[in-house]
């Protein structure tokens, strides 16, 4: 079998675990947990389930992005072939909010979040100023050349509606690591979601970066 069959089986491994994760938004704050607040929490995984698809991005050296107020909602994850749900605190950049699970941590560089016991699985956010996605999409993929891309196609997000989607594998001699990568082009420019994820943790952590990457969240800025 070749780099190239490799590659495609891979890519579709990870696909399948990115897809159907869907986050629970406007979840409760961490300090309630009444009867009518469950309720209403179920509701809303409802209806995200219903309504949400699968979902990732580029540009580096992002400023300005802040942790702000401690709240936390529920995301729907696939791990290992079953569903769960696990606690995430929002995470407030610039323009933007994102659930990150508990378990997961903040790269000082840069608005990057890999799981504590697994740095090879990471999502990374990164703003184009006054870019569209058509402008660095082929820039992304030159500065990526250890990945083999697919041709980009119209996607979508749950919470952010259209976007552009890469999707790109690499074959070295630890095994192979997919990317996916969301574009989404707003009134300022675009950002960047950009998932990676080795062969090898496709089901115990593609779930994780689909379902965060769906709870990606524009505050001041129009998508389009």
């Amino acid at each position: 079998m070749n780099k190239r069959i490799l590659a495609a089986a891979a890519a579709a491994a990870l696909m399948a675990a990115l897809a159907g994760c869907m986050p629970v938004q406007n979840g409760t704050q961490t300090n309630t947990g009444d009867s009518a607040q469950t309720q209403e929490q179920t509701q809303n995984q409802q209806t995200q389930e219903e309504n949400s698809t699968t979902a990732n991005p580029f540009n580096r050296g992002q400023t300005g992005e802040q942790s702000q107020e401690q709240e936390t909602v529920d995301l729907t994850v696939s791990v290992d072939g079953t569903r769960k749900t696990v606690k995430a605190t929002v995470y407030t950049g610039s323009g933007y909010t994102i659930a990150v699970p508990e378990g997961w941590e903040r790269s000082d560089r840069e608005p990057q979040w890999n799981p504590v016991a697994y740095d090879d699985a990471e999502l990374t956010i990164r703003f184009y100023s006054g870019k569209k996605a058509e402008d660095v999409l082929e820039p992304f993929q030159r500065s990526e050349d250890d990945y083999a891309f697919e041709k980009p196609r119209q996607s979508s997000l749950a919470q952010a509606g259209a976007v552009t989607e890469l999707r790109g594998s690499e074959t070295d001699d630890d095994g192979i690591t997919n990317m996916v990568a969301y574009f989404i082009d707003t009134d300022a420019g675009c950002y960047g979601i950009l998932l990676e994820c080795p062969d090898e943790a496709a089901e115990s952590y593609g779930g994780y970066l689909g379902a965060m990457a769906n709870s990606f969240t524009l505050k001041t800025q129009t998508a389009k």
